[in-house]
């Protein structure tokens, strides 16, 4: 506990245009999987080892015979810290996607079984129109965003997603527009522009 608190207090709050988003801090060195750490949240809750803080910010972790995993997402915040780790126990990846992890965000950092930092990825590179510009644009269509933990078991939430189509970076938004109707919004990856707008029926099942 004693850990997860001092890296909370690592969080520094940034001002994203109209949006003040809080991001955890990370570098680019080797670290171990805290098996501490993970025995304390098993022991509380063995099917599923996690758990929330006094603060609202959410912790999980788990543990396979193909690696470990560690996330941390803050209450006030879109982001979440995701950390992979080998089976020895170093780490293999870590970087930020958002809460919703459908996409990874900013420089992602990869590493051998060794430790040996091999790779680093800036997964924002091909996107002129930044996260912080579709958070933004949220904002003014109105588009609700969940921020902290978002959990399956709380119904539909807005998502994010981007990808490369036909060589050229775009965006999508899809959310709940009416009580069974979803949008689908996707935008262009540089500019801005909203491309097309598509509608569908949203079934709660």
């Amino acid at each position: 506990m004693k850990k997860i608190l001092f890296f909370l207090s690592l969080m520094i709050v940034v001002s994203c245009k109209s949006q003040n988003i809080t991001l955890p801090v990370f570098d680019d060195k080797l670290e171990r999987f805290d098996t501490i750490q993970y025995s304390n949240l098993y022991h509380k809750n063995p099917n599923y080892p996690s758990e929330i803080l006094d603060n609202g910010s959410y912790v999980e972790m788990n543990e396979a015979n193909y690696g470990k995993s560690y996330s941390l997402t803050m209450r006030n915040s879109y982001y979440t810290l995701t950390k992979v780790y080998f089976p020895n126990g170093n780490v293999k990846s870590k970087g930020l996607s958002n809460n919703t992890e459908s996409l990874q965000i900013g420089t992602w950092y990869e590493f051998d079984e060794n430790g040996n930092l091999i790779k680093e990825v800036d997964y924002d590179k091909p996107y002129k129109f930044t996260f912080e510009d579709i958070l933004e644009f949220c904002e003014k269509e109105g588009i609700p965003l969940t921020k902290g933990p978002v959990f399956q078991s709380t119904g539909f939430h807005t998502t994010i997603t981007r990808r490369i189509e036909k060589e050229k970076p775009v965006w999508a938004i899809e959310w709940r527009k009416k009580s069974n109707v979803l949008e689908t919004i996707t935008l262009d990856g540089t500019t801005g522009k909203v491309v097309s707008r598509r509608e569908s029926e949203y079934i709660n099942n």
